[in-house]
């Protein structure tokens, strides 16, 4: 019987509605966020808290290895389900992520974002949400935002409306330019930058003055001191 449950597992890790959560901490934050945790895979030497609830399957450490995406696992993976939240307008200033594709980058932005204060998330095509490395590099802020996955045009259909800008290197100094709020920060492609679409819906550009020759930044790294020069006059 539980090796046909372990075969239905492994089927999950595919599955974009699971997450595979190989950290305690992450699956207390999870559950703390009301997302459901559905099965507990424990390693027979593992000595930690184990009453998360879910149904819960003790393991060889061979099997143990083939679900855990980590080198140094702590012993234990929490399998959470959740859904794709209905688009919902932002409610503060806000991120959009346009076609963000590096999990390292989206989960920075990520936990940024928390950091900030710009609750509201929207990711647009972009590396999953799900995925195990953006989930560790936000460092649980997923489970604390309202993350929406959705295409450039759902998005561009509801935000008729919002105020928004976007980085580019000809736009406003970000540390002179005055802004108004609520407002949405629109970063990104790593390599084709903002698309046409959205900055044509977006009210103006921002730039982040760099010394020394230096053109651009990091998405994630442009994302964050742009965040956080709005952050500080709110």
């Amino acid at each position: 019987m539980q090796n046909t449950k372990i075969k239905e597992l492994r089927k999950l890790l595919k599955n974009k509605n699971y997450m595979f959560l190989d950290n305690p901490k992450l699956i207390e934050e999870a559950i703390k966020s009301s997302l459901s945790l559905e099965y507990l895979i424990v390693n027979e030497s593992y000595l930690g808290k184990t009453d998360y609830g879910g149904e819960q399957f003790i393991v060889a450490e061979n099997i143990f290895k083939s679900f855990s995406q980590t080198i140094s696992s702590q012993g234990i993976i929490g399998v959470i389900k959740f859904s794709v939240k209905p688009l919902k307008m932002p409610k503060s200033n806000f991120l959009v992520l346009d076609e963000v594709q590096d999990p390292g980058n989206v989960g920075t932005l990520l936990r940024t974002a928390l950091g900030a204060n710009f609750k509201d998330v929207y990711l647009l095509n972009c590396a999953k949400i799900s995925s195990d490395k953006v989930i560790r590099s936000s460092m649980g802020a997923i489970f604390k935002l309202n993350t929406y996955e959705c295409s450039r045009d759902e998005f561009l259909s509801m935000c008729k409306n919002l105020h928004m800008c976007y980085a580019d290197m000809y736009g406003e100094n970000i540390f002179k330019t005055k802004v108004s709020l609520p407002l949405g920060v629109v970063v990104g492609n790593e390599g084709k930058g903002v698309s046409k679409d959205l900055k044509n819906a977006c009210d103006f550009s921002i730039s982040i003055p760099m010394e020394n020759g230096l053109e651009s930044l990091n998405a994630s790294v442009a994302g964050s001191i742009i965040m956080y020069q709005i952050y500080s006059r709110s």
